[in-house]
């Protein structure tokens, strides 16, 4: 095996990030979110927003999903995703385990909800004997690569505001959705009326970490009592923090989710050269293709992708270190076969 284009977790942290590990990684700070790195990162997000926002550091991207999901719930509450939605499908029903919400899915082609979905989800509300309808979760990008437009996010939250509903977007590769679009924090979470939303810096190079934003100030009241109870509330949070200042500074993030963005553009494109046709738009650093069994044998001797099905259904992952170079090794390899 040469590369893995099976996640973009399989990549190293960027330099960057050690580096400034490194720098932290002196003497004694207040710990539990009260050191001077995390207040450094809460001023600089708070830049970026017009609004207060409660601005939070987590370990993973599963503790925020459940995390937002904990401060919106009631005991009888609900969550509308699609089936593909991260916390549906891949978290072992963690979402559901952990804060005792029924899951609602829909089904999508693309992986992205719209108001008519959520609305046929409604119908069952005043009905004692089904659970609430009160969250909905978006993945920004989808589960498929695909982004909403940040008129597509505010449609979505205007209509779920406008019938009690919350709004938590899942982003753990929010950084590769706002490449796409061309927006800012701002025009992508506040002005689009979203509640809460993820950043999540993991896939996009960093050791760990993400950050919940809560824009919904109701929503900010006690939170930190239940990090701490949900047990993810990090004693040395300068460790997570530093890692977000490296993002922050001369934008590393937003270069990072670029070049993984370029790169997987530029992956389809040499697919298509081949003949093979891609199954969703690339947004990101997503690419959706299926291979035939004599193309899947001869390309698993020699690389790592994730395989859905026995048809051929493939994921193609790019990261911030993947090279054109890579790539053309891997389409050059595929040819010897079509």
């Amino acid at each position: 095996m040469i590369y893995d284009f099976s996640s973009d977790t399989t990549a190293p942290v960027s330099q960057e990030i050690m580096g400034k590990l490194k720098l932290v990684n002196k003497g004694c700070e207040v710990g539990y979110s009260e050191d001077r790195y995390t207040k450094q990162v809460r001023k600089i997000v708070q830049s970026y927003f017009t609004k207060p926002v409660g601005i939070h550091m987590c370990a993973h991207g599963s503790a925020s999903n459940v995390l937002a999901v904990k401060i919106m719930k009631h005991n009888y509450s609900s969550i509308i995703c699609c089936d593909n939605t991260h916390c549906n499908r891949y978290e072992v029903g963690g979402t559901e385990y952990n804060t005792g919400c029924k899951i609602i899915t829909c089904q999508s082609s693309d992986g992205k909800l719209t108001v008519d979905m959520i609305k046929s989800k409604l119908l069952t509300k005043g009905n004692y004997n089904w659970a609430l309808p009160e969250i909905v979760v978006l993945s920004q990008p989808t589960e498929l690569g695909v982004c909403y437009t940040c008129e597509e996010l505010k449609n979505i939250c205007d209509f779920c505001h406008k019938n009690d509903l919350y709004v938590y977007i899942d982003g753990a590769r929010l950084g590769n959705a706002m490449v796409h679009e061309n927006c800012s924090f701002k025009e992508m979470l506040e002005d689009t009326g979203v509640d809460i939303a993820s950043f999540g810096i993991n896939k996009n190079g960093a050791m760990f970490g993400e950050m919940l934003l809560i824009l919904n100030k109701k929503f900010n009241k006690n939170f930190m009592l239940e990090q701490k109870q949900s047990m993810q509330l990090f004693s040395k949070t300068r460790f997570l923090s530093a890692q977000f200042l490296a993002m922050f500074e001369n934008d590393l993030w937003k270069r990072n989710a670029t070049h993984s963005n370029k790169m997987a553009l530029y992956f389809s494109k040499q697919l298509k050269k081949l003949g093979k046709k891609i199954l969703f738009p690339v947004h990101t650093n997503c690419i959706y293709i299926r291979f035939n069994k004599k193309e899947l044998e001869h390309l698993r001797k020699r690389y790592a992708f994730n395989l859905y099905d026995e048809d051929g259904f493939t994921r193609l992952m790019t990261s911030w270190i993947t090279t054109k170079e890579e790539i053309d090794e891997f389409v050059s390899y595929l040819k010897q076969v079509i």
